[in-house]
């Protein structure tokens, strides 16, 4: 039961805010879940990408903010990001302890949504965007989808952050480049994951709870029109989960 609240509340403020259905979730459950490592990061992924296709439902049924050419080059690089970052996960995995992973991985995903946190919270106003031709979506997407499917979140703070210093998209843009990025990392790197483990669904008791709790989180997020937040929603958000990464270092290290 903990599984289904903690996977709707972090869906609902993710999506709301637009960061991303498990922003939070990620280093939460590294925090509180007694799963491996590697374990808590297929589950993740999973819940990832429920929430991904449950915000796509519904992206899908208003018009557009990209041209389809756009988020083609934008699904092919995330999708090929997605199955190169759960390849290194897995070697990833298997060179280190448990408790290393855990450190290195929160270490990472610190770095991840710390970057972005700063660039929006103070860096944003004084650097001017690049504007890069379109077609950079393409390596754009690939790295952010590597970075998703490593870490095991949907890496929305980093791709909209990219969106905006490398590509100057509008709002609307942005959260769809980076919802079309969650879910193509997630399926590229579910795919890989499922042919590695020959089909077989690591931690299922969680994911009967897991996975609900994300839909009816995300559902409640899309329904109720709460999708662009307020900026102060957001920072409190990433703030949270910057905590919680850090925790989970402090107690990887100790």
């Amino acid at each position: 039961m903990i599984y289904l609240l903690l996977g709707a509340v972090c869906a609902f403020f993710g999506m709301s805010t637009g960061l991303g259905a498990t922003t939070l979730l990620r280093p939460v459950l590294d925090a509180v879940s007694p799963l491996a490592p590697q374990s808590a990061a297929a589950v993740a992924a999973m819940a990832t990408l429920c929430a991904a296709l449950v915000g796509a439902f519904f992206a899908l049924s208003q018009p557009l903010a990209l041209p389809q050419e756009e988020l083609l080059f934008i699904a092919a690089g995330a999708a090929l990001g997605g199955i190169l970052g759960d390849l290194g996960a897995s070697r990833f995995f298997t060179m280190v302890t448990p408790a290393a992973a855990s450190l290195l991985q929160n270490a990472l995903l610190f770095t991840l949504i710390a970057l972005p946190s700063i660039y929006f919270g103070t860096l944003a106003h004084s650097l001017s965007p690049l504007i890069l031709p379109r077609i950079y979506t393409f390596p754009a997407a690939l790295a952010a989808g590597l970075a998703a499917s490593f870490l095991s979140f949907g890496a929305e703070p980093l791709t909209l952050m990219l969106c905006f210093v490398l590509l100057d998209m509008e709002n609307d843009e942005s959260h769809l480049c980076a919802l079309t990025v969650a879910l193509f990392s997630m399926a590229g790197k579910l795919v890989t994951l499922l042919i590695r483990s020959r089909f077989i669904l690591p931690s299922a008791d969680v994911l009967i709870w897991l996975l609900p709790g994300m839909i009816i989180g995300a559902l409640l997020a899309v329904t109720l029109g709460s999708r662009h937040a307020s900026a102060r929603s957001a920072d409190a958000l990433l703030k949270l989960s910057l905590f919680t990464s850090l925790l989970n270092m402090a107690a990887a290290w100790l």
